[in-house]
């Protein structure tokens, strides 16, 4: 029986590359309809918490970046001679148990009468270069969603459908809203990673805009 069906569809991950384990929110747009708006603190934390709890389980975890309802966590196991990688790069236990850890943690913390869900993925990444430009992408994609959860706080979302992003500055402009004054990790995100001289990990709240300041991101990829 396990031979024949339990594996029949274990994929196992390449050695010697970048993975990225990304978490998702399922169905969040209805599960923070009633939170305090633009941003919650309140669930921003609570994902925060689930990712230093995940970053402490996974083997070889670097760092993770973490933006409006998702985590992306950077995995390596090429530092080392004989460096193990996470279940041995079992694709399904990789991305069932990451799901379902950061999922506990998270509801945990929040405490909150609905239960959230996440689902989980991995991507194999052989450059260190691309590994760059994914987590450009999702901090890119992380101020187009602080921008559009910021307009659609003072306008309906008829008024904004087919706006651009200037058009959307403009229009908060015109009711007092400058979105260049909102907090660093509503605009950029969050990473998650080890202390300076310590195996702790914690949350750094002030990233810059990794596209500006290059030395950064470099210092978090092996």
């Amino acid at each position: 029986m396990k031979q024949d069906y339990e594996d029949a569809f274990r994929l196992v991950l390449p050695r010697r590359s970048y993975v990225v384990v990304r978490i998702d929110g399922r169905g969040f747009h209805t599960f923070a309809r009633d939170l305090e708006r633009p941003y919650s603190r309140r669930l921003a934390d609570a994902l925060d918490q689930a990712a230093m709890l995940l970053c402490q389980e996974m083997i070889g975890c670097r760092f993770a970046y973490g933006q409006s309802d998702e985590y992306s966590f950077l995995l390596t196991d090429f530092e080392k001679e004989n460096a193990p990688l996470w279940f041995d790069g079992n694709v399904q236990k990789i991305v069932s148990v990451s799901a379902s850890l950061f999922t506990g943690r998270f509801n945990r913390i929040f405490n909150g009468d609905a239960i959230a869900a996440f689902d989980s993925r991995v991507l194999v990444v052989s450059q260190r270069a691309e590994v760059k430009k994914y987590f450009l992408w999702r901090q890119l994609d992380a101020s187009a969603n602080s921008l559009n959860m910021l307009a659609s706080a003072h306008y309906p979302h008829a008024e904004l459908v087919g706006k651009s992003n200037a058009e959307k500055h403009e229009l908060l402009f015109a009711k007092g809203v400058n979105w260049a004054k909102q907090a660093p990790d509503f605009k950029r995100g969050r990473v998650v990673r080890r202390s300076a001289g310590s195996d702790a990990w914690e949350v750094d709240l002030t990233i810059p805009v990794f596209g500006r300041d290059a030395a950064y991101l470099d210092a978090l990829l092996p």
